[in-house]
């Protein structure tokens, strides 16, 4: 997935091409190829994100603010792509409407090469916001999050970020250290795990049954004692 492979027409795919397969999905169901669409870019930022999840619809225009600043007819610095956690194709279309960028296609394959992303760049709750270098597909940095969350709709705190990111080292990924600016655990953390894991809910609601079956017995034991009995008539 890292490095550049050669295609069945014998031609090498494009770092980002191989990273994110040869055709992203953009309005209206059309896709465009993903060699042109990072054409003149300085960075890719990889937007984990799902409809189901609440942190997400808070930061999606928060994201969509700091997008339109950098990726217009003026101003050519970044392209975001949408890698879905969507749960089926009708929540995807319906999420992605509402973004002005790129995603990665929803359908078997690329399912399979969003999975492959999320384990790659260790993702381990939603939203996350990875950048990458849009030339060599090195890494700068999987704090993005948090970056455009702290800088709110500041215009100026948005040039001081992508300055930033220009100043930042981007490395391969054979030498990147991902989690360093891991969001914060939250609400949006534990929605994620459930839905990754969801045979996890099945064993919480069986341990809960079973706690409140314990208390229930409890219960019934102390009516049985003749102390209590006993107090709660008045007779000790």
């Amino acid at each position: 997935m890292v490095a550049a492979a050669t295609g069945a027409a014998g031609k090498k795919e494009s770092v980002m091409e191989d990273l994110l397969g040869p055709a992203l999905a953009s309005k209206g169901k059309i896709t465009k190829p993903t060699a042109s669409a990072m054409a003149g870019k300085e960075f890719v930022l990889l937007y984990f994100s799902a409809s189901w999840c609440p942190p997400c619809k808070s930061f999606t225009p928060l994201l969509s603010k700091f997008y339109e600043m950098y990726n217009n007819k003026d101003n050519n610095t970044l392209e975001i792509v949408y890698i879905s956690s969507d749960q089926n194709a009708k929540s995807f279309a319906d999420y992605f409407a509402k973004m002005p960028w790129l995603a990665v296609p929803y359908d078997a394959a690329s399912n399979t090469r969003k999975q492959k992303l999320a384990t790659f760049f260790q993702i381990s709750g939603i939203p996350a916001l990875i950048v990458l270098d849009a030339k060599t597909g090195h890494y700068i940095t999987d704090g993005g999050r948090d970056q455009v969350t702290r800088a709110g709709t500041d215009t100026e705190k948005y040039k001081e970020i992508v300055q930033q990111w220009r100043e930042t080292e981007a490395v391969p990924y054979d030498q990147a250290t991902f989690g360093k600016e891991k969001p914060p655990f939250g609400i949006g953390t534990i929605i994620s795990f459930f839905m990754r894991n969801p045979l996890y809910i099945f064993a919480l609601l069986y341990m809960v049954k079973r706690g409140l079956k314990h208390l229930a017995a409890l219960g019934k034991d102390d009516l049985d004692d003749p102390t209590i009995q006993a107090a709660a008539t008045g007779e000790l």
